[in-house]
């Protein structure tokens, strides 16, 4: 990788040697929700991402746009609250979607405001 703005392309069954890279910012222009979705399941089930890895991201985006900042708690917390409306869990998850659930009624609540979009 030449750049944190680049993801370079890594190619199961290529018959080149050479490696391609794509700006962040290509790849962010060109997805879909369900892309993003897709990706981010991936992404975390790729060596079990969880919390350090996701707190890693977040000291990261310390140094982004206050704006953007603002987004990524939140798409984050429309994340969580997503995942707490299903109904059906097991004991790898259970307490996770309690947790989610207790964070969407605090949202719904008005306990955990975001403020405006600026």
């Amino acid at each position: 990788m030449t750049s944190d703005t680049e993801i370079q392309l890594k190619q199961l069954n290529s018959t080149s040697s050479t490696n391609e890279s794509i700006s962040t910012y290509t790849i962010a222009m060109s997805m879909s929700l369900i892309n993003f979705t897709k990706l981010l399941d991936e992404f975390l089930n790729l060596g079990g991402k969880g919390f350090p890895e996701g707190k890693k991201v977040g000291l990261d985006l310390r140094f982004t746009h206050r704006t953007m900042q603002r987004l990524v708690i939140c798409f984050a917390f429309g994340i969580i609250c997503g995942l707490a409306e299903q109904e059906h869990t097991d004991p790898r998850n259970e307490i996770a979607i309690q947790t989610a659930k207790k964070v969407a009624d605090m949202i719904k609540d008005g306990e955990l405001p975001f403020g405006m979009y600026i």
